[in-house]
């Protein structure tokens, strides 16, 4: 399966591509502003409330990136109702108004990690570093914003990586949690976040944050600075680990396209495990078997913890392969920017 990556646009006024929605629009943040395109046209939607002291250093892309002033969440479920989260607020937004619901543990969650029920309530986990290694909540948001509660507090863990419904059953939904030993676990839920079967031994081969589903197994790749990263995959049927390539970074972020193509991207950060210094584009018909087709390099902004780790995301919603929209940071030619590419 040989692949070329095109990149057909450049978008610098979308630091973050956060959601495409069943009407093919694309929703994106720039500084507190969210925004919304149908066809070329940038349309703002509605502004995130000044959040200090944060805020204060949103002039300039260095200082933005140290004080993680861009990182916030947008998604928009079946009935059009807008989910944000900024600055450890979950919003409502709507025209030219986000409204404040709640707070949660933590600024905001992983891109990509936020999903719907067929009823269109939406769910996320908390993601934030957890010291004290406190509980940690799964929420559940109604379809129209109004009501909202902890599905699920998750013990003796750092963190939820994503919350993800599986498209091949649909009372069935995954979460990826980690992130040390002990920690590290990928569970399934099938009465509403009821009860949990846990998968893994809590290593670091079972640290993934976004998933990969085929009709016979569940895919990652490890998400792990500490040791090597492979591809994985766990039958359905059985609970069998498979571990596959190698991988010379962690990968945080991906997605599977219309056309059923699946998309990985490594992050460079900190660590043992990271043995190159290029973000790169990967791409697989079947999630366990890796091509990569682009690469981005990390820039020279040092250190990597104040100035942020060399990241791809892609928005959360369903692409295809002649239409897919990337956002980065710490990366040469993609930070705080976001862009449009295709598979040829």
């Amino acid at each position: 399966m040989a692949k070329r990556f095109e990149i057909t646009e450049k978008i610098p006024n979308a630091t973050i591509i956060h959601h495409v929605d069943d009407e093919s629009g694309v929703w994106a943040t720039h500084g507190r502003k969210i925004l919304r395109r149908l066809g070329v046209t940038w349309q703002s939607v509605a502004t995130f409330p000044y959040s200090y002291p944060r805020d204060l250093f949103a002039f300039s892309r260095p200082t933005a990136r140290a004080m993680r002033s861009d990182k916030c969440n947008i998604y928009v479920n079946r009935f059009g109702k807008i989910l944000g989260i900024r600055a450890g607020w979950v919003y409502a937004v709507e025209r030219d108004k986000a409204s404040p619901l709640f707070s949660i543990q933590g600024d905001c969650v992983l891109h990509r990690s936020i999903c719907e029920d067929g009823e269109g309530n939406i769910y996320f986990g908390e993601y934030f570093m957890n010291p004290e290694r406190c509980p940690v909540r799964v929420w559940r948001v109604s379809s129209d914003l109004t009501h909202w509660q902890a599905a699920h507090e998750l013990e003796n863990i750092r963190h939820v990586h994503g919350v993800y419904r599986d498209p091949y059953d649909e009372q069935v939904f995954w979460v990826t949690v980690g992130d040390f030993k002990g920690e590290c676990y990928i569970l399934r839920t099938d009465d509403r976040f009821k009860s949990f079967t846990r998968f893994g031994d809590g290593g670091q081969v079972w640290r993934a944050v976004n998933l990969f589903f085929t009709t016979e197994h569940v895919c990652w790749l490890t998400d792990s600075n500490l040791e090597p990263n492979h591809v994985c995959r766990m039958a359905r049927k059985n609970g069998e680990l498979e571990i596959g390539q190698p991988l010379d970074a962690s990968a945080w972020y991906g997605c599977t396209t219309r056309e059923g193509y699946h998309l990985a991207f490594t992050t460079i950060e900190r660590g043992p495990a990271i043995q190159s210094n290029e973000s790169s584009v990967l791409v697989s018909d079947d999630a366990f078997h890796w091509e990569k087709v682009f690469t981005y390099k990390k820039d020279f902004w040092k250190p990597v913890q104040v100035f942020k780790y060399g990241v791809i995301s892609c928005p959360s919603g369903v692409m295809t392969i002649g239409s897919l929209y990337l956002s980065g940071e710490g990366l040469v030619g993609l930070d705080g920017i976001s862009i449009k590419a295709r598979l040829v």
